[in-house]
C-alpha cells in the first residue's frame, strides 16, 4: 500500500507576519482603527479564516469605502454566536429524532428489528449502517455501552444503539426506512409531515451540523444540500442554499412551540445586536421574524 506523503513545493505564497498581514489589508483600502487590537485579533484568528468575512466587502481585492477592520471582526463574532445558537437547536432536533425512530421501530419490529435488512428499503445501505454502528459501539466509552456488552453479550436494542449514532448516520438511517415507517414517524410526531420532506431536512441539517462542529463559516455561505420546501413556503425563502432555508424548516421538527419561539427571540436579539450583518447573505429577508415564528 502506498503511503500518504505531503508534497513539498515552493510555489505557494510565503507566510506573512501579523504586521505584514495588516499592511496587506491597508494597501487594499481597509481602515484599521486600532492597530494593536487588530494585531491581537490576527494573532488568535488566522488571516485565512478572517479574510473569508471580507468577501462581500470588496471588489477585485479593493475594499469599499469606509469598511473597517472592526466591521469584519463583528461579522466573525456574529458568526461564532450564530453557530452556537444553531448547534443548540440541532441538538433538540437530533435527540427528538433518535427517540421517535426508536419508538416507532421498536413498536413495529421489536427492539432488535433494526438488525434485519428486510425492515429497510435498501439492504446494501442497511449493511453500511450496521457496519458504521458496530464501529461506533466498539469505540464508545459510555458506561451504558459497556453494560450491554457485559450483561447482554453485545445485543443492543434500538433505543440503546441509536444513542451512539451521529446525526449523519441518523439521517441515513431515516432515509433508508420503508416509506410507510417514515410517514408513520411524520404522522405521530410531526403533525403528519411526509417522510420524504423529513429525510431531506435531516440531510441538510446534518451537513449544517458538521460545518458548525468544525467551526466553519455560516455567514455568506452557500450550502450544497438544499432542503425540500413546501410550495407555500417558497415565497418566503429568497435563497434555498443559504442557512435560513434550513433554519426555517427546523421549525417543523420542533414540537415544543414555547422553546421554538424562545429560540427565535434569541436569534432576533443576536441579529439586532450586529447591525453590520447583511441579512441577504444568510438568506434572511426583512420579514423573516414574522414568517418563522410559530
Amino acid at each position: 500500500m502506498e503511503k500518504f506523503m505531503i508534497r513539498i513545493s515552493h510555489s505557494h505564497k510565503p507566510s506573512k507576519t501579523v504586521e505584514e498581514q495588516l499592511q496587506i489589508f491597508q494597501s487594499r483600502g481597509l481602515i484599521i482603527e486600532d492597530e494593536e487590537n487588530a494585531k491581537e485579533i490576527l494573532s488568535r484568528i488566522s488571516y485565512y479564516r478572517f479574510t473569508a468575512y471580507t468577501l462581500s466587502l470588496k471588489t477585485n481585492d479593493k475594499f469599499y469605502d469606509n469598511v473597517t477592520f472592526n466591521h469584519i471582526f463583528r461579522l466573525y463574532e456574529f458568526d461564532l454566536k450564530f453557530r452556537l445558537l444553531l448547534m443548540e437547536l440541532i441538538e433538540v432536533v437530533e435527540v427528538s429524532m433518535r427517540t421517535h425512530i426508536s419508538l416507532v421501530f421498536a413498536e413495529k419490529y421489536d427492539g432488535m428489528g433494526y438488525i434485519d435488512s428486510a425492515n429497510f428499503y435498501d439492504s446494501l445501505k442497511h449493511a453500511d449502517f450496521i457496519n458504521e454502528l458496530e464501529k461506533l459501539l466498539k469505540q464508545s466509552k459510555d458506561v451504558f455501552v459497556k453494560h450491554y456488552y457485559d450483561k447482554y453479550a453485545g445485543e443492543f436494542p434500538i433505543w440503546v444503539a441509536i444513542e451512539v449514532t451521529t446525526l449523519g448516520i441518523l439521517s441515513k438511517l431515516f432515509k433508508n426506512l420503508k416509506k410507510s415507517d417514515k410517514n408513520d414517524i411524520g404522522m405521530k410526531f410531526y403533525s403528519g409531515l411526509s417522510g420524504e420532506f423529513i429525510a431531506s431536512w435531516l440531510h441538510a441539517i446534518s451537513n449544517l451540523r458538521n460545518i458548525c462542529a468544525h467551526y466553519g463559516r455560516i455567514y455568506n455561505r452557500n450550502f450544497p444540500i438544499a432542503p425540500k420546501l413546501f410550495a407555500r413556503d417558497k415565497k418566503g425563502i429568497i435563497d434555498n442554499n443559504k442557512v435560513y432555508a434550513i433554519v426555517y424548516n427546523m421549525k417543523y421538527l420542533i414540537s415544543d412551540k414555547k422553546y421554538w419561539n424562545s429560540w427565535v427571540e434569541r436569534l432576533r436579539s443576536l441579529i439586532d445586536e450586529y447591525s453590520e450583518v447583511d441579512l441577504r447573505l444568510i438568506g434572511f429577508h426583512q420579514n423573516w421574524y414574522n414568517l418563522i415564528k410559530k
